[in-house]
């Protein structure tokens, strides 16, 4: 790694916290396998240490499992570099929570109360996935849940 990337992220690891955010599996897959558009600007976001990403053991394991099925690693050989520095990513400057079980929130989906729990465990300010029964909820205690269009729009921009 060169230099300037070592000390900037330092800088944002320690300089400043970069605003939380959970981002949902299928925008981490999408993000790696498409090098461009909405979902890889927010990885790319990540990596460069603008946004901080909240995340639990089991949503990493989640993107891991999903990302190296060899269906995706034989469909998408050149991924290999990105996935490996998403992985490198959540090694080093994740903040890994666990999170605690919540009341139901979304009925039609409850595995998306996980994604919920892990945000209010990690204090995001954001939830970006592309779920529809998340982006129908719009707002949960504080947490906006946006897509990666509205996120790239409204954040990042």
């Amino acid at each position: 790694m060169k230099l300037w990337q070592t000390l900037q992220r330092l800088f944002w690891r320690f300089g400043q916290s970069g605003v939380r955010v959970v981002i949902d599996t299928n925008v981490l897959i999408s993000g790696t396998i498409v090098p461009h558009g909405f979902s890889a600007q927010i990885v790319d976001a990540a990596i460069a240490g603008k946004i901080r990403l909240v995340a639990s053991p089991t949503l990493i394991e989640e993107y891991l499992d999903v990302i190296r099925r060899p269906r995706i690693a034989k469909r998408y050989r050149e991924i290999g570099e990105r996935a490996d520095a998403i992985a490198f990513y959540f090694d080093t400057n994740v903040l890994l929570v666990r999170p605690s079980r919540i009341a139901p929130v979304i009925p039609q989906d409850p595995n998306d109360d996980f994604l919920i729990a892990c945000a209010l465990e990690g204090k995001a300010k954001y939830i970006i996935s592309g779920d529809e029964h998340l982006l129908a909820l719009k707002r949960y205690r504080g947490i906006t849940i946006l897509s990666p269009r509205a996120f790239v729009e409204q954040v990042l921009s």
